[in-house]
This record gives C-alpha cells, sequence and structure tokens, in this order.
C-alpha cells in the first residue's frame, strides 16, 4: 500500500498493556491514536510542528479516517507505523498509514486520513505554500 513520495516516516510503537483487551490483542480503537503518533512524526519530518501551526492560527482538522484491520497485534509486540502523503488538495491532504509487525513485517492495518487546514474560523484555508513545496 506505501505510494512512493518525497516524504516517508516510520516509527516503532511498542504495545502496551494498557493498549490491549482481555485477550491481549490491541483494541482495535488504539489505532486511532497510532494515527496521531505517525501523523504527529510526519508533520514533523516535513517541517510542520503543532507549535508552528498555533503561532499561525492555522489549525488541521481531521475530515475522515478509514482503518482496515488485516491481523492481531499483542500485548508486547512492536508495531511499524508507517505514513505519507497520498495526496494534496487545495486545503486538505490525504494521509495514507500501514501498521506491520516488527520482525515479521506482517500487515496489521493500513489507513486512511483527510486532514484538513483550517483558520481561526474554522473555514478551509490554503495549505501553506513553505509545506506545500515539501510534499
Amino acid at each position: 500500500m506505501v505510494k512512493p513520495g518525497k516524504t516517508i516516516i516510520s516509527i516503532e510503537m511498542p504495545i502496551m498493556s494498557f493498549e490491549t483487551d482481555f485477550q491481549g490483542i490491541v483494541n482495535n480503537t488504539e489505532f486511532i491514536r497510532f494515527l496521531e503518533r505517525v501523523r504527529y512524526a510526519l508533520s514533523k519530518k516535513l517541517g510542520f510542528s503543532f507549535k508552528q501551526v498555533r503561532s499561525a492560527k492555522l489549525w488541521v482538522v481531521v475530515a475522515h479516517v478509514e482503518i482496515n484491520y488485516h491481523s492481531p497485534a499483542h500485548f508486547e509486540d512492536v508495531l511499524v507505523g508507517t505514513g505519507w502523503v497520498e495526496k494534496a488538495g487545495n486545503s486538505s491532504l490525504t494521509l495514507g498509514f500501514e501498521f506491520r509487525l516488527k520482525g515479521t513485517g506482517n500487515l496489521v492495518a493500513d489507513a486512511r486520513q483527510v486532514v484538513v487546514f483550517v483558520n481561526a474560523n474554522l473555514k478551509p484555508t490554503h495549505i501553506p505554500p513553505h509545506l506545500r513545496k515539501k510534499l
């Protein structure tokens, strides 16, 4: 699912007990948090920190999330979360993600997220030019 682009980021995420259900399997709701971790790392790699977003009076809001689950991950597994920009619109980015088990490379989940840049009035606004250059 990974599509080549200018910027791809991968981070390791050890699975903690509080992220699992009574069977020791990662709870599906945790993947929203995992998406946020990878998106944060991707934003930093693009040179666009959340601190900069706030000072520019821009916000990034999530408009859509789609997660496909392929196989379970368990307590003490290590997930490798990879993220990239699939598409850049005028005010939105479509981000792609996949989560694989470290060691085996088994695909646990893939996801897509659409984020929209908005101004202080929560109206869509153009992606800043300095960020667009890096996409």
